[in-house]
């Protein structure tokens, strides 16, 4: 599993709350919701990985993109198909990350706003990689992680049900490593500010040529803000 079985079942526990938290689109994510549609030149087929509460995959789709909902919390993905969206659990880890309504195409570009600073430090690239090959040549990324060093863990809730979070900080040069390594040409890592002290690095990437990538050995079966979720 990408994430940690206690982040993802904290997430479970509060979707529903997050969701209604989480529904106005931050500033930094409009923008970079407007210049990932305009790469993509206003159409095409989008794995979101982590879609949450939906917010992001409503605003690609007024925008002209086709996007596939996926999160690895159950909580979202039955919240999303109750309000009558298609939406799959999806571990981008370790599940088969190919698009159901597409058999044997790639996706023109993947959405992943502050979904995988969940992801293990160890785990990261080869994530990374498993997109880029689930991704045609030139195709968009979108990533956004928490700016800083090491790791953090917060816990919310009472007692009784606490909610235990783990997040990986992320600075510009491991950043860009990771991405390289897994396959993808950075074109911009911009630093962007939420509420105040969350800091985070934003990515806008295309696909590599598979010449141009290092390569990488993936497994077999290969935004948010708020204060119920650190995402």
């Amino acid at each position: 599993m990408s994430t940690d079985r206690d982040t993802v079942r904290s997430y479970d526990t509060v979707a529903a709350e997050y969701a209604a938290e989480a529904a106005a689109v931050p500033e930094w994510v409009a923008t970079e919701i407007d210049a990932f549609v305009a790469e993509l030149g206003g159409s095409g087929r989008v794995l979101e990985i982590g879609s949450g509460g939906g917010r992001d995959a409503l605003e690609l789709e007024k925008r002209g993109i086709s996007v596939r909902r996926t999160d690895i919390s159950n909580g979202f993905v039955e919240l999303l198909r109750e309000a009558g969206f298609e939406a799959d659990l999806l571990d981008p880890l370790t599940d088969d990350l190919a698009d159901p309504r597409r058999p044997g195409m790639p996706y023109n570009g993947i959405w992943a706003c502050a979904s995988l600073i969940h992801v293990a430090r160890e785990d990261f690239s080869t994530v990374l990689g498993r997109l880029a090959e689930a991704t045609r040549t030139d195709g968009r990324l979108h990533v956004s992680v928490r700016e800083g060093d090491g790791e953090d863990v917060s816990t919310y809730g009472g007692a009784a049900a606490p909610r235990r979070y783990v997040e990986t900080y992320w600075r510009e040069a491991a950043l860009r490593s990771a991405l390289t390594k897994a396959g993808w040409i950075v074109s911009q890592i911009r630093p962007c500010i939420g509420r105040p002290d969350d800091r985070w690095l934003s990515v806008r990437a295309r696909r590599a040529r598979r010449t141009q990538t290092l390569g990488l050995d993936w497994p077999s079966g290969s935004g948010r803000e708020s204060k119920l979720k650190p995402r």
